[in-house]
């Protein structure tokens, strides 16, 4: 294994506090080929496959800016859904990995948001380049993770409370009051 491979492997962690229902959120979460209508960044989403009734095996192909001069393709293929709870889908294409989103009851009027994101770079020059632009990479991923936070918060028409981001080696900013 080469000194360089765990510059290759990112894991990262983004938590929002939204004033909303579980219930409210799921709908949004649930139906990604809309996200592009609320999320930053975002440049296009298309519905490869539906999955089952639960939206197992649902596949979604995506394709986000970076902000920064690249863009990155990615097909996520949902596979586990607990309803209300947790979303997991697989990725491929660009990076692969897996993301996990989690809502969690805070309090009576409001969710948090937790999204994991476990993954591999797979474009050569991303591999090639990560020793350096290691901190670029993970930066444009939070930013375009905030970007969601705020259009999400927008799309549902409620107050974004609280943001927060970790790595995987430390936490990267806490942002309370973040509206």
């Amino acid at each position: 294994m080469s000194r360089w491979s765990g510059c290759q492997r990112f894991v990262m962690i983004s938590r929002w506090r939204l004033e909303t229902s579980a219930e409210r959120l799921w709908q949004v979460l649930t139906r990604p080929a809309l996200w592009s209508e609320w999320w930053p960044g975002l440049q296009r989403v298309d519905e490869l496959a539906g999955g089952d009734r639960d939206g197992i095996g649902a596949r979604h192909a995506f394709v986000w800016r970076s902000g920064v001069g690249y863009r990155v393709q990615l097909v996520m293929r949902t596979t586990r859904v607990a309803p209300v709870r947790e979303l997991e889908a697989t990725a491929s294409g660009d990076l692969q990995g897996i993301g996990l989103w989690l809502i969690e009851a805070d309090g009576p009027h409001a969710v948090r948001l937790t999204y994991r994101w476990d993954v591999e770079l797979r474009r050569p020059w991303m591999r090639l380049l990560a020793p350096l632009l290691r901190s670029v990479f993970a930066r444009r991923h939070f930013a375009l993770m905030a970007g969601g936070a705020a259009g999400m918060a927008r799309q549902l028409g409620c107050r974004l409370s609280q943001r927060e981001e970790w790595s995987a080696i430390n936490r990267l900013t806490d942002v309370p009051g973040a509206s």
